[in-house]
């Protein structure tokens, strides 16, 4: 008989405007986004976003990670999934974290839009909006059983098929692809963990780039097993 403990996400609403510093984005190229290989001026290019959904109740997320430090103000952004929101920069300027009260489940079609500033003497106007989307995986129920954990999520195919299971044994080390699972309607059952050990997991939506959208992924989690 399994014992089980079940986390449940709260939701939240939005719409949130901002400003930052930054430049070009690096997810594949798709119709409706920008190639985000370019360089916008002295501001360098962005290396990737992630779009984060929290476990546990805990807030989604947005990190945007920039290939070289930078300078909070060069560009304007936005999301449509947030009512209210924190940014944190790391220590060098080159992770930016948009937090808060993020719900990326708020909006039928999440999304992150930046407004980059042109820097050119002949051109003193705001460039087009890069739109980058997001998927929400938005993990409703986490149970704990003997020897394996059920992770109940959204946006799954009839087979469950599509999503990625990474573990650690902390958060801090490095996630490795976890290949025992089994992929249902529902979600997916993450099997052959020991009694009494204690793993770290997050789950990624594999065909972001197919999709026309940069990655999104769950925030890490923990489970012991009994």
């Amino acid at each position: 008989m399994y014992n089980y403990t079940r986390h449940r996400i709260a939701a939240a609403a939005s719409v949130l405007c901002m400003a930052i510093a930054g430049s070009a984005f690096a997810a594949e190229p798709a119709k409706g986004i920008v190639d985000l290989t370019t360089n916008y001026g002295a501001s360098g290019a962005i290396a990737s976003v992630v779009g984060i959904t929290g476990v546990s109740g805990a807030a989604d997320s947005v990190q945007v990670t920039f290939a070289e430090p930078m300078h909070p103000g060069s560009f304007g952004m936005g999301v449509n999934f947030a009512k209210a929101w924190t940014k944190t920069w790391n220590a060098d300027n080159t992770v930016l974290t948009i937090g808060g009260d993020l719900d990326l489940s708020d909006a039928a079609k999440p999304a992150l839009i930046v407004y980059l500033m042109q820097t050119d003497a002949d051109r003193k106007d705001i460039s087009e909006p890069n739109i980058f989307k997001f998927l929400d995986i938005n993990v409703k129920a986490i149970e704990v059983g003997n020897g394996q954990v059920n992770v109940e999520y959204d946006h799954v195919s009839p087979t469950g098929k599509g999503y990625g299971v990474y573990m650690a044994k902390t958060k801090d080390t490095k996630f490795k692809a976890w290949g025992d699972v089994n992929y249902d309607a529902k979600g997916v059952q993450i099997k052959s963990l020991k009694s009494g050990e204690t793993y770290w997991f997050y789950l990624e939506y594999l065909y972001y780039q197919r999709d026309g959208l940069v990655a999104t992924r769950t925030a890490p989690f923990s489970v012991t097993m009994p």
